[in-house]
């Protein structure tokens, strides 16, 4: 499946390229929460961090109301571990490149309702891991690597819907749910055999044309 979304995120690509001189450009801001599907027994809930997201994007118009849009952005995920006496919180910074094909309806004057799905890949850039104890809290820098904190690259399917207005502004909401298993080997002798990442962001963007 990974394999697969990959594929289709670099082909989606090179359509946008060749089509250059159609693309609509824009940006969008985005802010919400993550977390993250995790396996191990040691850990007895888990929780939800707030993230900040910035991407540019590009548009190509498609047939029948379908357009295809890509971009690339920063993008904070993560999650909030607890165990009996330990909470631990993951901050994770990536590089983030989505593929979505969109679909737009007429809403009246106001604009446009869209929805899409796709999917991304993304590059770990750097990141934080905060432990608290009763009475302690102790903060380290993230490493990635499978031999480190976690592994460098995610890749999931990408889930849109949103309304562009007549003035060009955007109202964007989103899901990506990670596809790959992030848990790196120190996690696996740890006990940690699956982790994968979960967003949901609601933003705004602007549409240049």
């Amino acid at each position: 499946m990974k394999k697969i979304v990959l594929i289709v995120l670099l082909f989606c690509s090179s359509i946008l390229f060749v089509h250059a001189q159609q693309l609509v450009f824009g940006g969008k801001i985005s802010g919400g929460i993550a977390r993250q599907q995790i396996k191990n027994p040691e850990i007895l809930s888990n929780g939800d961090v707030k993230t900040f997201n910035v991407k540019g994007i590009v548009q190509l118009p498609l047939k029948k109301d379908f357009w295809l849009e890509s971009g690339l952005g920063i993008a904070n995920k993560g999650g909030v571990f607890y165990e009996d006496a330990l909470t631990t919180t993951l901050h994770l910074t990536y590089l983030e490149l989505p593929v979505d094909l969109l679909h737009k309806f007429n809403f009246t004057n106001l604009g446009k309702f869209y929805v899409g799905a796709g999917g991304y890949i993304a590059r770990g850039i750097g990141g934080k891991i905060d432990y608290e104890t009763p009475g302690v809290a102790t903060t380290d820098k993230l490493k990635f690597g499978k031999d480190n904190d976690i592994r460098r690259y995610d890749v999931g399917l990408d889930f849109t819907t949103g309304f562009e207005f007549r003035n060009r502004v955007t109202f964007n909401m989103g899901y990506k749910l990670g596809l790959n298993n992030i848990e790196s080997i120190p996690q696996q002798d740890a006990g940690t055999s699956v982790m994968r990442n979960r967003e949901f962001t609601v933003g705004l963007g602007y549409l240049f044309k």
